[in-house]
């Protein structure tokens, strides 16, 4: 019952509610980093509520290059769509930390939907929310230089797994809370390791990006220049699925 308050999905249950709908709930497991959870072809048997980590949503193109989709972070659901819509999984999930995961089995989670209109609300705005978040990945690959898609994917981290943190007393800063490779940084964004790590010194070398304990720090300037045009903008914020 302790990650009822940490998932939005769980909360819109009317606290009457929640002891006949636990049960759906209760195949916890924990997930070492880089566990592929489901792989496309897969049967889609579950449906995934992330309590604690961070997942990853990717495709293969057919060279082997892995093209992310959707970043999950705890308290959502992730999954659904193929479960609703589909035979089998459409693309990978690999966790990118640590990650607890529970486990629903499609049938408790289509008894759900049936019951509950609050949750079949909240789904649907979740398959838009993640329609647009894939949209502007592939934006992001398509339409920028490898500086602009460094600095898009660091805003979208921000908005899913950052956390404030005081740098160097310049003020707030925002601490990307969770160690990311600059291999890995270079798949999601398309591009070789040397290539992000020379945009990367020269991000830090202008005073926008620095190193704490192996995770990335966006200094007040980062904010100042990206993160207020991103949040001052008609868009919609960038979410996590």
């Amino acid at each position: 019952m302790w990650f009822v308050g940490k998932s939005e999905l769980l909360s819109l249950i009317q606290r009457h509610c929640l002891d006949e709908v636990m049960p759906a709930f209760s195949d916890h497991r924990t997930l070492r980093k880089n566990t592929i959870v489901y792989r496309p072809d897969e049967s889609s048997e579950h449906v995934y509520l992330l309590k604690s980590g961070s997942v990853r949503h990717f495709r293969l193109t057919e060279d082997g290059q892995e093209i992310t989709l959707a970043f999950v972070k705890a308290g959502m659901i992730f999954g659904d769509g193929d479960v609703l819509n589909q035979a089998n999984y459409s693309h990978h999930a690999q966790t990118l930390a640590p990650s607890m995961v529970c486990y629903i089995r499609k049938r408790d989670f289509k008894d759900l939907l049936a019951r509950y209109e609050v949750i079949n609300e909240f789904v649907l705005r979740n398959h838009y929310l993640r329609w647009q978040e894939a949209q502007r990945l592939i934006e992001n690959l398509s339409l920028h230089d490898v500086r602009k898609r460094l600095t898009n994917i660091l805003v979208m981290f921000a908005g899913q797994v950052g956390a404030p943190c005081d740098y160097l007393e310049q003020g707030d800063a925002i601490l990307i809370d969770l160690p990311i490779a600059q291999d890995k940084l270079a798949e999601f964004i398309g591009t070789s390791r040397e290539s992000v790590n020379r945009h990367f010194s020269d991000l830090k070398a202008e005073g926008l990006v620095d190193m704490r304990e192996r995770k990335i720090v966006l200094t007040p300037a980062f904010i100042a220049r990206f993160l207020s045009k991103a949040q001052t903008s008609a868009a919609p914020a960038l979410v996590s699925l």
